[in-house]
């Protein structure tokens, strides 16, 4: 079978499985959105075992990053905008420095991490000025499943095609 037909034929399933469980069971938190994010991370390092150290690190990272940012401005920010936008210039500057480290030097991955908290804390939350609740805990672990599904999925997309 033709490699990517295999790999839409493993990803769907287990894209489907992964809507399915992060949707239709809200109690766990899963966030859909950045598991998803973090599996076209893995696809966008590209793939096996160095993409999935690579992705798990750049997102998590970007995480961190974002998250330090946000709560200094929720410290000193005063909803001011030109802070906030001073913060986020430093952080990216960060992604481009820890980028020499192997494991840190997909760039993308941390600006993925990085937007995947704004878009849950910031945006989802309503901003929460850097308070950490359950949604927060909740996004680095649905980027790490996210990026596991992308690993997953790419070993049974070779299988499934006869090259793995």
């Amino acid at each position: 079978m033709d490699l990517l037909v295999s790999l839409g034929i493993s990803i769907g399933v287990l894209i489907a499985v992964w809507v399915y469980v992060a949707v239709g069971m809200p109690d766990l938190g899963l966030i859909v959105w950045a598991g998803i994010v973090a599996w076209g991370t893995f696809y966008a390092a590209g793939g096996g075992t160095e993409g999935l150290k690579k992705t798990i690190a750049s997102n998590l990272s970007g995480n961190f990053w974002a998250a330090v940012a946000l709560f200094i401005f929720g410290m000193v920010g005063d909803s001011n905008v030109l802070i906030l936008a001073l913060l986020f210039g430093v952080v990216a500057f960060i992604f481009c420095v820890q980028a020499k480290l192997p494991l840190l030097s997909f760039i993308p991955g941390a600006f993925l991490g990085a937007a995947t908290w704004v878009g849950v804390d910031v945006a989802g939350a309503g901003g929460d000025g850097g308070v950490v609740d359950a949604a927060d805990i909740m996004i680095p672990v649905s980027m790490v499943i996210g990026a596991l599904l992308g690993y997953i999925s790419e070993i049974g997309g070779k299988k499934l095609a006869g090259k793995g």
